[in-house]
């Protein structure tokens, strides 16, 4: 399955925002909310350490990409 790199670098915005988004949650969720928060954020940081080996790789044969760190800033 292929997609394209437009559509991966918004993949990996996408899920980065939702990790910050997660990890502000759990700081100021009560306790029975911690739980599902916890494992929702686990599986997006999977997601997003999947996204990044993605688009490093895309990045060693494209040579307009920016590098990973520079597009979540």
């Amino acid at each position: 399955m292929a997609i394209s790199v437009h559509t991966l670098t918004m993949c990996v915005l996408a899920v980065d925002a939702k990790v910050k988004a997660l990890q502000e949650q759990i700081e100021v969720a009560e306790d029975p909310e911690i739980s599902h928060l916890e494992e929702e954020l686990l599986s997006y940081s999977k997601a997003k350490m999947e996204l990044k080996r993605l688009y490093i790789e895309e990045q060693k044969t494209s040579k307009n990409l920016l590098p990973y760190e520079d597009i979540l800033e």
